[in-house]
């Protein structure tokens, strides 16, 4: 009997640790760096998700080692069902469907954040929607900085990108075909440019600055054009497979949970993106090139000649003329300071 009761007591001192469990494991990827700040605010969430009614879930995270963002968009396919879920930017977001590529692939189409913000939460249900139909739960949208021009030799004027090994991110040929007659775009996997830098194989990386002082970028190139070329836009997203065998409570928290995540990540990346360009000038010597108003409109004029393109090939044409009647409305509204 007093075995028994030893027996008892310990079980009933174990069934809370075992309670503590959770219930259920997603598995998602990005390719993010371990370390950076994005993995932090995604481990930040997956604790927080431990606690979610129906017994917690558990978010199992690879930062960086799935591939690039096709790879990663090809696991999460039912056929495959390697990975749960991912954050990916409007790069992956397109191999499931095009309609993203409005907030990301329209270089300086937009001005500011706020314009950003106020295109995105236009197209949200839209883009929401087309996601789900074709088995994605999105559950936040978040952003990584602005991608700016890193390079071995200054980039100034437009004409200076004509000879440049430019580094393009595989996953969307139509818009590498277009490059060709402003650069010469070099596809490669985001972890392979620290090396393709020091082998020459690239001069040139498009890249946010928090993203490419992360990746010391700046030390293999030396020189960065302060021109905000477009923005990097992403969202986090989940297979309908893995959502619809959660609970409606535990659906209920993740959402709420995770529109707090996003929110948190774009404040966080926005700032961090202003303040690794100052590291990278005063702890690796960058050198950081402005723009006069007369090489503004320069680059404004050049890249304008490239929307006929872009509208229908890259960016379905009735969402680029929703974006652009959307900003003309924000404009409209929110005249720059004088």
């Amino acid at each position: 009997m007093k075995k028994l009761l030893l027996l008892a007591s310990a079980l009933a001192f174990a069934a809370p640790l075992f309670a503590a469990e959770p219930a259920v494991t997603l598995h998602v990827a990005t390719i993010a760096p371990r370390g950076s700040s994005f993995h932090k605010h995604f481990q930040a969430m997956g604790e927080q998700w431990k606690a979610a009614p129906g017994g917690g879930v558990a978010l199992d995270i690879y930062p960086g080692t799935q591939g690039g963002e096709p790879t990663i968009v090809r696991r999460m396919n039912p056929r495959v069902a390697q990975l749960d879920g991912a954050m990916l930017t409007a790069l992956g977001i397109q191999q499931i469907d095009p309609e993203v590529t409005a907030l990301q692939l329209m270089p300086m189409m937009f001005r500011s954040w706020d314009e950003v913000d106020f295109v995105r939460e236009r197209l949200r249900p839209r883009l929401e929607k087309k996601l789900y139909d074709k088995g994605y739960v999105v559950l936040f949208w978040a952003d990584g900085g602005w991608v700016r021009w890193f390079s071995k030799t200054p980039i100034i004027h437009p004409a200076d990108l004509k000879p440049m090994k430019v580094f393009a991110a595989s996953g969307d040929p139509k818009a590498v075909e277009m490059m060709k007659d402003y650069y010469n775009p070099i596809v490669l996997e985001s972890d392979k440019i620290i090396t393709s830098l020091q082998t020459d194989m690239i001069n040139t990386v498009p890249i946010p600055p928090f993203l490419a002082n992360f990746l010391q970028v700046s030390s293999q190139t030396g020189h960065m054009l302060d021109m905000n070329y477009c923005p990097v836009v992403g969202a986090m997203v989940l297979t309908r497979r893995a959502w619809d065998k959660l609970a409606p409570e535990t659906q209920a928290f993740l959402r709420k949970t995770s529109e707090a995540a996003g929110a948190e990540i774009r404040r966080a990346s926005r700032e961090e993106d202003l303040a690794a360009i100052k590291t990278m000038s005063e702890k690796q010597n960058l050198q950081v090139h402005q723009l006069t108003p007369e090489i503004q409109q320069e680059w404004e004029r050049g890249i304008e000649k490239l929307y006929p393109k872009l509208r229908g090939e890259v960016v379905p044409a009735d969402l680029f003329d929703e974006v652009v009647a959307a900003l003309k409305e924000y404009r409209a509204s929110h005249p720059p300071a004088k």
